[in-house]
């Protein structure tokens, strides 16, 4: 009788384990939470110029399938290994479900019902910092409770969500580049400064009129060339251009100079590009060398002219 009871609980015991397989599919009962792994396109607008990810740096997550699963802007961060982990996880609630998800950076504490963030502004990318502009948006990955890392890599990776202008200023014909400095402000006019973004879907939209952006550039040196990169917001341009304007010192005089950016992707910047523009600065005006867009989409600007004023 001992050897038949010992069997019965050998065999209860087994019966039992196969009813926790059935139910969740990894042996066990108990909660599960989602963790992020994260690549990203180009990210050539952040603190590093690499594809990786900062310390702390946080995302939000969420959850866009409907089912027993839910998440709404979680806040996941990476130590910068590009896993993401959370103090307040989402967890699976089905053995059987697979589950959605999207994501976006930098993670937003406010955001409205519909995933808004409003008054979004544009930005001068600052060496060495992450640009508060630089809006980032993956989606389409799917996990589940056997398998839940979510994984944001390959077409579900981030993508730049902004435009990005680069403008590099060196000394021309005339100018002395061991002397010569940039002063007071450089002006971006005509260009939409302020919109919203949309942290469900990645949607970009711009609000308000055409205005003039200044960025301080006093003091700058032209001896080893000068660099300014701004994120904007996707737009179409005015009359199909940007005008700049810039101040020059040379040999104790102050000249301005303006010129007219243009764009070969449709009299437009798009999201994604980053359009750069080498600008030589002659002391009768000012030249764009070989415009162009690279790492995000490459392709060629045309040579522009400026004039001094």
């Amino acid at each position: 009788m001992k050897k038949f009871r010992f069997l019965y609980i050998a065999a209860a015991a087994l019966l039992f384990a196969a009813c926790a397989n059935e139910e969740d599919g990894i042996g066990n009962n108990g909660p599960v939470a989602a963790t992020v792994q994260a690549d990203i396109v180009k990210n050539i607008t952040r603190a590093t110029t690499d594809d990786t990810w900062s310390n702390n740096d946080a995302i939000g997550v969420y959850v866009t399938s409907t089912g027993y699963t839910i998440g709404d802007n979680v806040k996941y961060t990476t130590t910068g290994d590009g896993n993401f982990t959370s103090d307040n996880p989402i967890y699976f609630a089905s053995a059987t479900e697979e589950v959605q998800f999207c994501a976006y950076y930098p993670y937003q504490e406010n955001v409205d019902g519909n995933g808004i963030v409003n008054n979004w502004n544009m930005a001068e990318v600052k060496e060495g910092e992450p640009c508060p502009a630089d809006f980032l948006f993956a989606n389409d990955a799917t996990a589940t409770k056997s398998s839940p890392q979510v994984q944001f890599t390959g077409d579900n990776q981030f993508k730049h969500c902004m435009s990005m202008i680069r403008l590099t200023f060196k000394a021309g014909d005339g100018i002395n580049p061991y002397n010569a400095i940039l002063k007071n402000q450089l002006k971006l006019k005509g260009i939409y400064k302020t919109g919203s973004i949309n942290t469900q879907t990645g949607e970009v939209i711009i609000y308000g009129d055409r205005g003039i952006y200044e960025s301080d550039v006093d003091n700058k040196s032209l001896k080893n060339g000068a660099t300014c990169e701004f994120i904007v917001f996707p737009q179409s341009l005015d009359n199909n251009k940007m005008d700049i304007e810039l101040e020059v010192a040379d040999n104790g005089t102050i000249n301005t100079y303006t010129t007219s950016l243009t764009s070969s992707t449709n009299n437009e910047f798009k999201c994604g590009y980053l359009y750069t523009y080498p600008i030589r600065i002659n002391n009768t005006g000012v030249v764009i060398e070989k415009a162009g867009i690279t790492a995000w989409q490459p392709s060629d600007e045309p040579d522009l002219d400026a004039v001094q004023q």
